[in-house]
């Protein structure tokens, strides 16, 4: 994974034109991004990890620059617009920012590996991401807290996880119908492994929200909407984080078979539920939130663990 890593950072430092000073390259080498793929994809193939990388660290990279309260609605809107036309096969114009060019670069290499029909899901899935960063630009542009549902609605958009979810079978080596992946019970259990990530993740970002004003946050939409102090509504999304873990292991029991394709559906889950457990792995040992600094009643994390 460190040689993988490498690989990967030079490539980037290569587009972003950057050095190994640079603060933005800095950042990518203290996240640490093979220690969460990795943990999620332990078994899978060297080339399957590279792809899958370049993706994540894209994906971090496209998050940093519109998840920030300054940046307007409007320019979020148009960055996805190009770059979901990337992801359709669009070639970016010529002098694009270097975010778009990797993405072109990152697709095609996944198109030669994947079927139409799974690139289309892909392509779908990256179109749910994109209309949450959209969505949470709008609500900081308009300096509003949501009340919780349409929050967690919002969040379920926002957190990418049905890109992470629909690489495990690029990752990993099969395919599935559309019939099963649409099943009612398989996408109940996708939903709370979507909750379970976003309302950690929440947490453990709670430091940096706070420092950006209307950011929209678990903690936030559960003080307004209840009238609680900060220490309580941390412990009422550590509940719901709690309950929905326990909601996700009875819906795993619970699946029905799936014929033929129960043991690639149990692929499917296993990787979603290493999400769950590296995405918390991970976020106590990455540096990506070490910049928030501690504020008083910041979330324990080894609650939240």
């Amino acid at each position: 994974m460190n040689v993988i890593e490498g690989e990967a950072l030079e490539r980037w430092a290569k587009y972003l034109g950057v050095h190994a000073k640079h603060a933005v390259f800095r950042k990518l080498q203290r996240s640490h991004f093979p220690v969460l793929l990795g943990r999620c994809h332990p078994e899978a193939s060297k080339e399957a990890i590279r792809g899958a990388l370049d993706f994540l660290i894209w994906n971090f990279s496209w998050d940093d620059q519109v998840d920030v309260g300054e940046v307007p609605a409007e320019w979020v809107r148009q960055q996805s617009e190009l770059a979901l036309a990337v992801l359709k096969g669009a070639i970016p114009y010529n002098d694009a920012p270097p975010l778009l060019w990797l993405l072109a670069s990152i697709r095609e290499r996944i198109a030669e590996r994947m079927p139409a029909e799974w690139m289309e899901r892909f392509i779908q899935s990256c179109a749910c991401y994109f209309k949450g960063t959209i969505w949470e630009a709008e609500v900081r542009s308009n300096r509003v807290c949501l009340d919780v549902d349409t929050y967690i609605e919002l969040r379920r958009l926002s957190v990418g996880t049905y890109m992470g979810f629909t690489q495990v079978e690029a990752i990993e080596g099969f395919l599935l119908p559309e019939e099963v992946l649409s099943h009612p019970a398989l996408t109940q259990l996708i939903e709370t492994a979507t909750d379970i990530i976003a309302w950690a993740n929440d947490l453990f970002s709670l430091a940096q929200d706070l420092k950006d004003d209307f950011h929209p946050n678990l903690v936030f939409s559960l003080q307004k909407q209840y009238g609680l102090e900060l220490q309580a509504a941390i412990d009422k999304a550590v509940e719901m984080h709690d309950a929905a873990v326990r909601r996700f292991i009875e819906q795993e029991k619970n699946l029905p078979s799936f014929g033929e394709h129960d043991a690639n559906v149990a692929t499917l889950v296993t990787g979603v539920r290493r999400w769950i457990r590296a995405n918390v792995d991970w976020s106590i040992q990455t540096g990506r939130y070490e910049e928030g600094g501690e504020v008083e009643s910041a979330p324990q994390r080894s609650r939240v663990a």
